[in-house]
């Protein structure tokens, strides 16, 4: 199995839920941290929107949101694992983890489990399609990758083999698929059915996946540093980030990047993640 394939290392310390008290960290090798998570881990990360301003941040025990671009951050009232989460522009968020598929139509503020048809419910990958909502993939730890058109209810296998990090953008009017297997970087224009192999990221072992919605700017997280491609994943050069990036997210014209480390601290960057500097 290639090394980029590797599954992520989660931090270690445990704290309870509510509103969340964060603090700056001091400069380490020009980077300052925003904010300290503390959480039992780190899944999945996430600007709303396409607002600097509004972040989720998806941990093994739920939500956390922030309105000012990271410097404060509160719990939203869901306490499942959101390993991975996709928030639309309709106000719906669905979160999806270890046992848990679960959606809210209103911005987060209730949250309902949505009744799937999957062989499991054990997600280790999820998106949805940015032109139409109610489509979406899951990446099943059991594996294979589905498809659902009805807002998760039905599904049909599209691809057999694993597809790591799957990822929807959005190139004119066609969805296309990104996502890692055994030959790289992978991408799919007919709902995950067929792939072309792109490039191999060099990060080694990938933590993190993020995109533009034109899929053009991708970010790459490694344990080791930060990566970004300008054309879609065939060439890739490092970032100035130096660190684990165990979280990745974009803001759509990719000029803002924000990472959460392995240590749980919140980083970001406006300027495509050549300098990280603090609020």
């Amino acid at each position: 199995m290639p090394r980029w394939l590797l599954p992520a290392v989660t931090a270690v310390v445990v704290v309870g839920v509510g509103a969340v008290l964060v603090v700056n960290s001091l400069p380490r090798d020009g980077q300052t941290a925003w904010a300290r998570f503390d959480t039992a881990d780190v899944h999945s990360l996430v600007f709303v929107g396409g607002d600097p301003n509004h972040v989720l941040f998806g941990h093994h025990g739920g939500l956390l949101e922030s309105s000012d671009g990271g410097r404060s951050w509160s719990s939203l009232p869901v306490r499942d694992d959101a390993m991975s989460m996709a928030p639309a522009d309709d106000g719906s968020i669905v979160i999806a983890g270890h046992e848990v598929f679960t959606a809210s139509r209103d911005g987060g503020a209730t949250w309902s489990s949505i009744p799937a048809d999957l062989p499991s419910l054990d997600i280790h990958g999820f998106t949805r399609d940015p032109a139409d909502p109610a489509r979406m993939w899951a990446y099943l730890a059991i594996g294979g990758l589905w498809e659902s058109t009805d807002f998760g209810t039905h599904w049909t296998e599209v691809r057999a083999d694993n597809v790591a990090y799957p990822l929807a953008v959005r190139d004119g009017s066609t969805t296309r698929l990104l996502g890692v297997d055994a030959t790289g970087l992978v991408m799919s224009a007919d709902g995950g059915r067929t792939w072309t192999t792109l490039g191999a990221p060099p990060a080694y072992p990938m933590t993190g996946l993020a995109a533009t919605p034109d899929g053009r700017t991708v970010y790459a997280g490694a344990p080791d540093g930060l990566f970004r491609s300008d054309d879609g994943g065939r060439t890739w050069s490092p970032t100035g980030y130096r660190g684990s990036a165990f979280a990745v997210a974009t803001t759509p014209e990719g000029a803002t990047v924000a990472v959460v480390s392995q240590e749980t601290e919140f980083f970001r960057s406006a300027d495509q993640g050549s300098s990280w500097p603090g609020p």
